[in-house]
């Protein structure tokens, strides 16, 4: 009885043991073909289809999702619209995987099945269609209605804490006013409520703190997606447009086919996804 006991107070340490002990990979993302630069010197895919060129490079992650940056210019002579959800990529992974028979060194590029495998992280299936890039404009409108909502109840009176202040005044009053001296048992009392009221009112400002953080952050979201994501435009002839695509991550995956609207057409552009290892 003891030893199972113990055996259930060890499995989870030493699941986090294991844990601790697994590699870490750090994931990058380039284009698949040879490629040109940037002015600061990112890699970057380009397509022209129907006068118009875009230029695509990926800048980072997020926690939810993949950034590319996308320029696009209309050397056409007519209108064009810019549609960022027409954005999309299907995931791909490499074919006949084997596990290594040997301890990754650092800094070695592998599949994303090994890394899967030697990090012991579930597997799952490959997306059965494209993912979608986000679509920023109801993103934007449903983070500013956060934020105003956070705002209201950071600034929003405490009502509750107001009147438990009151008692408390009242029967600090009461305790000086009253004609006989105050007993043990309403000493206790008054003491009650002003540990109660004091508690409630640290509470109250914890609450009104995280709601006012809160506030900023979505506010900060709404702001970086207002300034930077590509947003829908109609683009003159001559004229060009850059913004950020954010498409959902899917760490599992060794290519990236990114669809993406060019012209009238939809071109594909081929992206590595690799894992290396810290």
């Amino acid at each position: 009885m003891l030893y199972r006991y113990a055996c259930r107070l060890l499995a989870p340490l030493l699941a986090i043991a294991a844990t601790g002990c697994a590699p870490s990979y750090l994931l990058g993302v380039q284009p698949a073909q040879l490629h040109t630069l940037f002015a600061s010197g990112q890699p970057t895919a380009e397509a022209a289809a129907d006068s118009v060129a875009l230029r695509l490079n990926f800048l980072g992650y997020e926690p939810e999702y993949l950034v590319f940056n996308a320029e696009y210019r209309n050397d056409s002579g007519r209108p064009i619209a810019i549609e960022p959800t027409a954005f999309a990529y299907a995931p791909l992974r490499e074919a006949g995987v084997v596990p290594p028979t040997q301890r990754i060194r650092h800094g070695e590029r592998v599949p994303a099945a090994v890394a899967a495998a030697t990090q012991q992280l579930p597997w799952p299936a490959l997306p059965p269609a494209p993912l979608t890039a986000l679509d920023p404009e109801p993103q934007i409108l449903q983070l500013q209605a956060g934020a105003n909502h956070e705002a209201q109840k950071a600034s929003r009176p405490d009502w509750v804490s107001l009147a438990l202040f009151a008692v408390v005044l009242g029967t600090d009053i009461a305790s000086t006013t009253r004609r006989r001296p105050e007993t043990i048992d309403q000493a206790q009392m008054r003491a009650v409520i002003h540990n109660a009221a004091w508690a409630y009112q640290a509470v109250s400002s914890a609450n009104r703190v995280r709601h006012a953080v809160t506030a900023e952050v979505l506010a900060q979201r709404a702001g970086q997606l207002s300034e930077y994501a590509l947003r829908r435009v109609i683009l003159q002839p001559g004229q060009q447009v850059r913004g950020y695509v954010y498409l959902p991550r899917f760490d599992h995956a060794d290519g990236l086919q990114v669809l993406a609207p060019v012209g009238r057409q939809q071109v594909v552009l081929s992206f590595v996804q690799s894992h290396q290892r810290r």
